[in-house]
């Protein structure tokens, strides 16, 4: 099965037109540094003893540029996802692209992936409560965490995050800062998903769950699970027992997007790493791999 057919099996039942698609529009993911504050078991990226790389201020202008070249139409919205490595390691180099893009593009929104350490800092969580895109709608932001599959997780020093994560909901719900979290479905929480999702909108009160799959973690039976899933919950979601939006499992019953974006585009220190459909595999990340060996 293509990798749109599987997507569309899963988490749309066969309903492709559930939102429009805007044409000649991109999910524009910019890879600020490949540093990182966690040790994830799981991360794709391979980054423990590579080199730092970081975004240039030119390479974060011409980045836009590329971008708004291709979306010129003031009407359709542009999508800039800040990442990394975890992009609130270069935070005034995320200011630096907001500011910049916005200056250039009005109908614009820009949305952060973090897993949330900062926001130990009281004075990071103060400055971004205080942000100006955060604060005119104009900044969403997504904090990563997997629930029951959430050891995998790890500080440098081995540590668990989750003692950590658990006080950062906390804290971002004591000082009303809008989130959403980034649930990744996989091998180690599968089994567990169904009450893991529920546990997490009750207890943290995200505004989205979003959701992913770590497919190539999955068995046969596993994949099997994964559709008794997804009718669980939107049976909830249709009896209001789940009252939040579960993104992805829900996209063709819940009318929360304007439009699906038709590409995903990556952007690191390398240049435009890649340009794909939106729906399609991700291929194999090697940007940071590859300026390893050229040294």
């Amino acid at each position: 099965m293509s990798a749109r057919g599987q997507f569309d099996e899963y988490f749309y039942k066969g309903n492709s037109t559930a939102k429009p698609t805007a044409k000649d529009t991109g999910v524009n993911v910019v890879y600020f540094t490949n540093k990182c504050n966690l040790n994830c078991t799981y991360c794709y990226e391979d980054l423990p003893g590579r080199p730092p790389q970081i975004l240039t201020r030119e390479q974060i202008r011409d980045t836009v540029d590329a971008v708004l070249e291709r979306e010129s139409d003031p009407e359709v919205q542009t999508l800039f996802v800040l990442f990394g490595g975890e992009a609130t390691l270069e935070w005034e180099n995320c200011n630096y692209l907001m500011e910049y893009a916005y200056e250039r593009k009005k109908f614009i929104h820009f949305n952060l992936e973090t897993n949330g350490i900062k926001f130990l800092s009281d004075k990071f969580l103060n400055d971004f409560k205080n942000n100006y895109f955060y604060k005119h709608g104009h900044m969403t932001i997504d904090v990563s965490f997997d629930g029951i599959g959430n050891k995998e997780r790890v500080f440098h020093n081995g540590e668990q995050s989750t003692s950590s994560m658990l006080k950062i909901f906390k804290r971002l719900n004591e000082h009303g800062i809008r989130f959403r979290i980034r649930y990744t479905i996989h091998n180690l929480n599968i089994h567990n998903a169904y009450e893991d999702m529920k546990r997490i909108i009750k207890t943290f009160g995200p505004q989205r769950l979003i959701t992913s799959v770590a497919w190539d973690t999955l068995d046969d039976e596993q994949i099997h699970s994964l559709r008794t899933l997804r009718d669980s919950l939107r049976e909830d979601w249709i009896n209001n027992v789940v009252t939040v939006p579960i993104c992805e499992l829900f996209c063709d019953m819940c009318s929360g997007c304007d439009d699906r974006k038709e590409l995903k585009t990556y952007f690191s220190d390398e240049g435009n790493v890649t340009t794909y459909g939106n729906y399609e595999n991700s291929p194999v990340f090697h940007d940071f791999k590859e300026k390893e060996t050229k040294q």
